[in-house]
């Protein structure tokens, strides 16, 4: 396997995961104002790894399927572990991202070319993403001078 096809399925496993935790955080938030937030942000990892699921099909790859369960990303029992969760989420999926786009920087070819403005919007989304969580979390702390180096 390419450092480029096992980056890109890096990403989506970590697509994969977030999708699994926004299960958890949306049975922890349900009925708090930070709903909305949660459905987006699940639906817009839902729809991006479905995304990536076609394109490594049609590029003949077979995805890398998700786990049967997370461990690590519990207990999810109170609102401030759920919160931290998803603010955690959207760090680890920036970083897969960000690791994507700078190997795919320097890889030739025109999977790469495709892959860098694609990793650099779903790095972006994250980031976006994550710093709307960490207003709510710390919001003395809600940005990241550099997204997905954590």
């Amino acid at each position: 396997m390419s450092a480029l096809t096992a980056a890109w399925q890096a990403a989506l496993a970590a697509e994969h995961r977030a999708a699994f935790a926004y299960g958890l955080i949306g049975g922890q938030l349900h009925g708090t104002s930070d709903i909305a937030l949660v459905i987006a942000c699940s639906n817009a990892h839902e729809n991006l790894r479905d995304r990536i699921e076609a394109s490594m099909t049609a590029a003949g790859l077979t995805p890398v399927p998700p786990a049967a369960d997370y461990p690590d990303l519990y207990p999810v029992s109170t609102t401030a572990q759920a919160r931290a969760l998803a603010v955690r989420v959207e760090e680890n999926c920036a970083s897969a991202w960000r690791f994507l786009y700078s190997t795919a920087a320097g890889t030739a070819g025109a999977q790469a070319r495709t892959l860098r403005p694609d990793a650099q919007s779903a790095l972006t989304a994250s980031a976006v993403r994550g710093t709307k969580w960490r207003k709510i979390v710390r919001p003395a702390a809600a940005t990241l001078a550099f997204p997905g180096l954590s």
